[in-house]
């Protein structure tokens, strides 16, 4: 099998973890959870794979020719669940899925919605990496490479959000969270819309929403690979200004509890993110990000 992969833990901009200051209040049947080896403290292999059923993965996997499915699953601390899925072929990358949970209690570092500072903390599931690869597949121009990717994805991100919102009501978190490191992972995550569950990943932060949505508004009918690229590259400009503007990663939320789902839903938020929009206008440096793709850098990422 393919060998495990050390990842960088993802660091809340507007968000402060909480966790770790509230732990000795938990009662004792919570702490035998959380030291439980069971991913989340819930699920052991078998029944992993039953939820993997029942979300489609296996059926999406079995179309490519991944039968034969190998399930590992481990505790790196008390808070953090791993999750592998491997094809037990046993020759070359095997590696189909990956995906490591945070559970943790995050209180805003600052308040953008009056009446909405949270003080008692919002328990969250923080997917700290998900990965769907095909090993198999071959980039093409139809499927061109992602940065961060190394093989193709497997399709499936929307059946995978299905098992993530089941891990999250399980749990009882009030949201699920990820701070998405490039650009083109804030704009799927922000069109993956569940009709079960009729929620969508929002930016905790309402500035932040209205800088996504005025990129895609001003690359829209461009390749996503070649924008999340260029961005990630920092060929980003100030089209005011024609100085660099940047892509700083932030906290991009799914709501399970109504509360989030309201703070969403506030006039005072979709204004606020509608200002942001209105006053922000972006360009790219294509001369730069060519020359950078001509010269290999961009196949380093």
């Amino acid at each position: 099998m393919t060998p495990t992969r050390s990842h960088n833990k993802k660091e809340p901009r507007y968000l402060e973890d909480i966790t770790y200051t509230i732990a000795d209040s938990l009662p004792d049947e919570k702490e035998d959870l959380f030291t439980s080896s069971r991913f989340l403290g819930l699920y052991d292999e078998n029944q992993i794979m039953d939820l993997l059923r029942k979300a489609g993965m296996v059926e999406i996997l079995s179309a490519k020719g991944y039968r034969n499915l190998v399930i590992n699953i481990s505790k790196q601390d008390n808070y953090t669940s791993r999750l592998y899925v491997d094809s037990d072929s046993g020759e070359g990358e095997t590696r189909l899925i990956e995906l490591i949970l945070r559970e943790g209690v995050f209180r805003p570092k600052q308040t953008f919605i009056k009446g909405f500072d949270f003080p008692e903390g919002l328990s969250m599931l923080l997917v700290e990496w998900l990965a769907l690869q095909d090993p198999r597949a071959s980039f093409s121009p139809d499927k061109p490479r992602l940065p961060g990717q190394a093989h193709p994805g497997l399709g499936g991100l929307k059946n995978m959000q299905g098992m993530l919102y089941a891990f999250g009501k399980a749990t009882g978190k009030d949201a699920l969270i990820d701070i998405p490191e490039y650009y083109h992972a804030a704009v799927i995550y922000s069109r993956l819309y569940s009709e079960i569950y009729s929620r969508v990943y929002s930016f905790f932060s309402p500035v932040d929403a209205g800088q996504l949505q005025a990129m895609m508004r001003d690359f829209q009918g461009v390749s996503l690979a070649e924008v999340s690229s260029a961005v990630t590259f920092d060929c980003l400009r100030n089209a005011h200004t024609g100085e660099p503007a940047y892509w700083k990663p932030s906290e991009q939320i799914y709501p399970i509890a109504g509360k989030l789902h309201r703070y969403f839903e506030k006039t005072e938020y979709k204004e606020m993110a509608r200002a942001a929009m209105k006053g922000l206008s972006f360009t790219m440096d294509w001369d730069k990000y060519r020359r950078l793709k001509d010269q290999g850098v961009t196949d380093e990422v």
